[in-house]
């Protein structure tokens, strides 16, 4: 159980985080709003993504994360790219985009988090994809909204797994992700996050400051890959995110 120090942290937290949306992001979000109308979609990208990111480092550290970060420098810089993480909580992605910062992204999401405050207006402005994992249908158009995306020259973040873990260990990986690289044929970084499942759903949902830290394994270009190849990434992107996990012993 919780102790009163640790509840009134996490209270504290959540006020911070929920204050910034409605004191900061919401007037953000209708600036937004009115450069679409406008027509001016550049502009309103522009701005759209930077206040987003904004608000998620403002989230993290309200949250009381530590970030230890390895590997960012193999993100290619000047390519577009599909992220693939191990999924541990709904923290991964505030987490992500702060990390991330001097790079757009956008994540494959599940439809139901844009019942949550704001969430469906700032995944919007972000460019996220939600889709219905429980329809077939509905999870295809968002794979192909996704490689849409990545064509247009927006990174992605998709997380293999579908769900998340609450632990360190990665779950098995779905396909999805991989069909992606089928249609675009992107450069694919594995990524490694450890710790992030204690910050909130390892405390019964009790925001918990964690050390937590993010890593980014190399590379791997698929432009050249065959249809078999790229059957065989699946395994091999999760073996790499399983082999890095256990470097670890917290």
């Amino acid at each position: 159980m919780a102790s009163f120090k640790e509840k009134l942290f996490a209270a504290t937290a959540v006020t911070k985080i929920f204050g910034q949306l409605f004191t900061v992001m919401e007037p953000k979000i209708a600036y937004h709003k009115l450069l679409e109308k406008k027509g001016k979609q550049e502009k309103a990208d522009a701005f759209g993504f930077r206040a987003v990111k904004k608000w998620a480092t403002f989230a993290v550290k309200a949250a009381g994360m530590k970030i230890e970060v390895n590997g960012l420098e193999k993100v290619p810089a000047d390519k577009t790219v599909l992220f693939t993480p191990n999924h541990q909580s709904y923290a991964d992605i505030p987490l992500l985009l702060h990390v991330l910062r001097d790079k757009n992204i956008g994540f494959l999401m599940r439809k139901s988090l844009n019942n949550f405050f704001a969430i469906e207006q700032i995944s919007h402005i972000i460019k996220c994809v939600p889709i219905d994992q429980d329809n077939p249908r509905d999870s295809m158009r968002g794979l192909k909204k996704t490689a849409e995306n990545i064509k247009n020259g927006l990174s992605m973040v998709v997380f293999p797994e579908g769900k998340r873990s609450f632990s360190n260990t990665p779950d098995v990986f779905m396909n999805g992700a991989f069909k992606i690289v089928q249609k675009t044929g992107v450069t694919v970084v594995p990524v490694y996050l450890h710790n992030v499942f204690k910050v909130l759903e390892g405390n019964n949902f009790i925001i918990t400051p964690q050390k937590v830290s993010v890593t980014f394994l190399d590379p791997i270009e698929t432009s050249e890959m065959n249809r078999e190849d790229v059957k065989q990434l699946h395994d091999k992107v999760y073996n790499l995110i399983l082999a890095e996990s256990k470097k670890h012993n917290d």
